[in-house]
């Protein structure tokens, strides 16, 4: 950030600096997808058992986060966690979360019931949905059927990110990331 406050100092023009301003303000609003040293921000939703969840739960150990926001996205994601067996210790916490935008006249259950026969038991608790995409709102991520995954520290910050295939150059930076020193 200090290098935009550097470049919005040195404009020579006060029109130009404020136009810079007011688009950085809009991008800010939008949201963007976290980039790494930053935090996840805060949000709360369900899970597969139908428990509350908070964004905060995702500190305390480098987790793996990989986020749907297409309801055709689950056989990508499912490579994202198939990927992680191999790549990664068994003690960094796997997580994701469906933030899909479903009609309103789709109810909770029945989205809950429907990824339920798709996902393992062992994983509904570590499977949160939000069937409203406020989430990825939040996460400032767009609708598409690539993931989007995050590798994040024991404090919650993101330490790499990819909106891609597990298997993608990009992604490696994210495997490094997850598999420690």
């Amino acid at each position: 950030m200090a290098r935009r406050h550097g470049w919005l100092g040195r404009a020579r023009s006060g029109a130009r600096a404020l136009g810079v301003a007011g688009v950085l303000l809009a991008a800010s609003v939008v949201g963007a997808m976290p980039q790494p040293g930053e935090a996840l921000p805060e949000f709360s939703t369900r899970d597969l058992l139908d428990q509350p969840r908070q964004s905060r739960e995702l500190t305390g150990r480098p987790t793996l986060l990989v986020v749907i926001t297409d309801k055709d996205g689950g056989e990508a994601m499912q490579r994202w966690f198939d990927t992680a067996g191999t790549r990664v210790p068994k003690a960094v916490h796997r997580a994701s979360i469906l933030s899909l935008k479903l009609p309103f006249f789709v109810s909770n259950g029945t989205v809950r019931g429907k990824v339920r026969e798709k996902v393992p038991r062992d994983f509904w608790a570590a499977t949160w949905l939000d069937k409203n995409g406020d989430m990825a709102k939040a996460l400032g991520l767009a609708t598409s059927r690539t993931p989007y995954a995050f590798a994040l520290d024991a404090r919650g910050r993101v330490v790499a990110a990819v909106h891609g295939d597990a298997q993608a150059p990009e992604a490696e930076a994210l495997w490094k990331a997850l598999s420690g020193p």
